[in-house]
């Protein structure tokens, strides 16, 4: 397990670091916003299920995958998860605690949304 999610990692680590990617990686990960230290943040688009969708980031020598469901037409997004692997792919640290966030539509988490919504067709987006 950690081998696969250690490669993945890297891979996101690699991509979001210095934006060089094979070109099947540029189309997974589309880069919604930067961190305060300009790193990418990033959209998963194979995990989006329905209004469920995945941002990652760098975290120290690692990543951080963020969890979201979004209400698309009432605006609302909410968090499910935050998860913080090291570089080796090893889970250093599960909050899923859940709860609302406010929607800014110009953060990482509100440009992921307005993703999202346009894909599935959401009235409003």
């Amino acid at each position: 397990m950690y081998l696969k999610i250690g490669g993945i990692v890297g891979a996101i680590a690699i991509l979001l670091s210095n934006g060089s990617a094979i070109a099947q990686d540029t189309q997974r990960y589309i880069t919604v916003g930067h961190d305060q230290l300009g790193n990418s943040v990033a959209l998963d688009t194979k995990t989006i299920k329905g209004t469920t969708y995945k941002l990652y980031g760098i975290y120290r020598d690692g990543i951080f995958e963020t969890t979201f469901d979004a209400s698309c037409k009432e605006s609302r997004l909410f968090r499910n998860r935050i998860a913080i692997y090291g570089s080796d792919g090893q889970l250093l640290q599960d909050d899923q605690q859940k709860g609302e966030i406010p929607f800014v539509a110009d953060s990482s988490p509100g440009k992921g949304m307005q993703i999202v919504c346009q894909k599935i067709g959401a009235n409003g987006w």
